[in-house]
C-alpha cells in the first residue's frame, strides 16, 4: 500500500472506532510491521494529519482536518440556501435542525444546529448514520430509482433498532410512502429517544441533492407539534425547490417512478 492509501485506511479506522489509535492497532488492521505503522502515524501527526498524545503516545484527528473539513459545502448554492432556511427554523422553533447528504447507503450530516429547546438533540457535522433507517435517508434514497435501490441493498444491513427496515422490501414500502407525501419521520430507529421529520431538495443543475430536518426527543414532541414542524419544512423545501428549479418533492418523486 501507498503512504496515501494508509494515511486513508488510518482515518477511516479512527472514524470507526476512534477517537484514539495506537502503533500496535494500525499494524494489526493495516496488516503491517509495527515499524512502518509508527513511520506512516509520525508522518501524518507531522503533516498536522493527527496529533500525537505524548502521555499515551496515542494518535488522535489532528487540527487540519477540522479546519479543511469545516470547508466542505461552503459555496455551494443549494447548501448555503438550506442552511439559511434551517437556521430560521432553529430561532423561530428553538429545535434542533441540520442538512444531510446521502453516502451510498448512509447518511452523513453536513451542518447542524443544536436549537433552544432544554432537551436537544444534537448531531454533529460529520457524524454518519444508516441511511434506510433514518428519515433524512430515506428521503435521498426515494429520489434513486428501485434498481439503484435494490443494488445498493444486494445485502441488507442488520437494523440497528427492532423500528428500523429489516428487509429491502420493508425499505422500499417506506419509500413508497416518501414519494406519495414528499416527506418521512422516523422515531426511535436510529438512535434510541430520538425522532425527527425530513424532506429532500435537489439543483437540477448539478444534480445535487440535500435533506432538511428537524430532530427532538421523541417523548417530548407530540404528532400535532411533529405536523407543524413538517409544515414549516415543506414551506421551507418549496421556496428552496422554487429558487432552484427543483419541482416539488412529492410531485417530482411521483413523476420518476410513476
Amino acid at each position: 500500500m501507498s503512504a496515501l492509501s494508509n494515511a486513508v485506511t488510518i482515518l477511516r479506522w479512527l472514524r470507526q472506532h476512534g477517537p484514539e489509535v495506537g502503533v500496535t492497532e494500525v499494524a494489526t488492521a493495516l496488516d503491517l510491521p509495527k515499524s512502518t505503522a509508527s513511520r506512516v502515524l509520525k508522518d501524518m501527526a507531522v503533516h498536522g494529519l493527527l496529533e500525537r498524545d505524548a502521555a499515551t503516545a496515542r494518535y488522535r484527528v489532528g487540527m487540519l482536518l477540522l479546519e479543511v473539513g469545516r470547508h466542505y459545502g461552503a459555496g455551494q448554492p443549494l447548501i448555503e440556501a438550506a442552511d439559511a432556511t434551517m437556521a430560521e427554523l432553529t430561532r423561530r422553533t428553538g429545535h434542533a435542525t441540520g442538512i444531510s447528504l446521502l453516502d451510498g447507503i448512509d447518511v452523513v450530516v453536513l451542518r447542524s444546529r443544536a436549537g433552544t429547546r432544554p432537551l436537544r438533540v444534537v448531531t454533529p457535522p460529520g457524524k454518519r448514520g444508516p441511511g434506510w433507517a433514518t428519515s433524512t435517508g430515506r428521503c435521498l434514497l426515494a429520489r434513486l430509482d428501485d434498481a439503484e435501490i435494490a443494488r445498493r441493498f444486494a445485502v441488507f444491513p442488520k437494523p440497528p433498532l427492532p423500528a428500523a427496515p429489516r428487509s429491502l422490501s420493508a425499505l422500499m414500502e417506506r419509500l413508497r410512502q416518501v414519494r406519495a407525501v414528499g416527506w418521512e419521520a422516523a422515531e426511535e430507529e436510529s438512535m434510541p429517544g430520538v425522532a425527527a421529520v425530513s424532506v429532500s431538495v435537489a439543483d437540477p443543475r448539478t444534480d445535487e441533492a440535500v435533506a432538511l430536518y428537524f430532530a427532538f426527543s421523541a417523548l417530548h414532541v407530540d404528532k400535532r407539534e411533529q405536523r407543524e414542524l413538517v409544515t414549516l419544512l415543506r414551506e421551507g423545501a418549496a421556496q428552496l425547490s422554487a429558487q432552484f428549479g427543483d419541482a416539488s418533492p412529492a410531485r417530482a418523486l411521483r413523476r420518476a417512478h410513476g
